[in-house]
């Protein structure tokens, strides 16, 4: 990681860093370029801990199984099952009577009786 360019401080202005950002990560890039060259190449760092620190890998779960191939999701047939059914809805929608429940009823008659009781 080298130092930052004007071009890259003013793309992490465009990205919306205020100016205390982009000195703060100069500040660590610099950090970071010091600790590189006071350490020598190709010696490890003098710790007291061992190797065997690094995060291990996390195991899956024992009950876990692997996905088949043959269980992959097919598509096509859930589009043609979904065309199917909307096919059956609409069927059944035609059938149905949408007629409204007052067929009988003379549609003047409850705007008669509003004029009736102003009067």
């Amino acid at each position: 990681m080298g130092k930052l360019s004007i071009g890259d401080i003013v793309d992490l202005a465009r990205a919306g860093y205020k100016p205390s950002d982009v000195k703060e990560l100069i500040t660590l890039s610099e950090k970071a370029e010091q600790s590189k060259q006071e350490e020598p190449q190709g010696a490890a760092p003098a710790t007291d801990e061992p190797k065997s620190a690094s995060p291990e890998p996390i195991a899956a779960p024992e009950n876990a199984e692997p996905a088949k191939p043959e269980e992959a999701v097919d598509y096509k047939k859930l589009y043609e099952q979904s065309q199917e059914d909307l096919k059956k809805a609409q069927a059944a929608n035609i059938k149905k009577d949408s007629s409204p429940a007052d067929q009988g009823k003379d549609p003047y008659k409850d705007l008669t009786d509003l004029v009736a009781s102003y009067l």
